[in-house]
């Protein structure tokens, strides 16, 4: 019995320090890709979150356009809000005033009326 266990330990091998220590590197790489990866794909969720509540917006002027008599473009995208012709899934408006500023998570953009002319949106900014 005895020599049936010194065999046995004689023939316990594991994996040396140098193996253990490349497997680690090797994880490691593999994780600074991935998180990497996810970064980009946040900031693409972002701006395409920016993008449609833009394009709401602009549905929303279109509404608001419509449903007024005379037709006039809305002073603020609150207004729009506040009479239920626009809603900002997940973004809210900031700063009222001219330029106003809509803000979500992720992304910014400004709402400018110029007077009797169409108003203007400006650009999505993801940090």
């Amino acid at each position: 019995m005895l020599k049936q266990m010194q065999e046995r330990r004689g023939s316990d091998e594991g994996f040396t320090l140098i193996e253990l220590l490349i497997a680690i590197v090797v994880i490691g790489v593999l994780s600074a890709v991935v998180i990497v990866g996810i970064g980009g794909l946040t900031n693409s969720g972002a701006k395409s979150a920016c993008t449609a509540s833009q394009d709401a917006t602009k549905a929303g002027i279109a509404v608001h356009y419509s449903n007024t008599t005379p037709a006039v473009y809305p002073a603020s995208v609150q207004l729009m809000v506040t009479d239920k012709e626009l809603e900002l899934n997940g973004g809210t408006v900031i700063v009222a005033g001219t330029p106003e500023i809509v803000k979500g998570t992720g992304w910014t953009y400004t709402y400018t009326q110029t007077g009797a002319t169409a108003p203007v949106l400006g650009a999505c900014v993801v940090p």
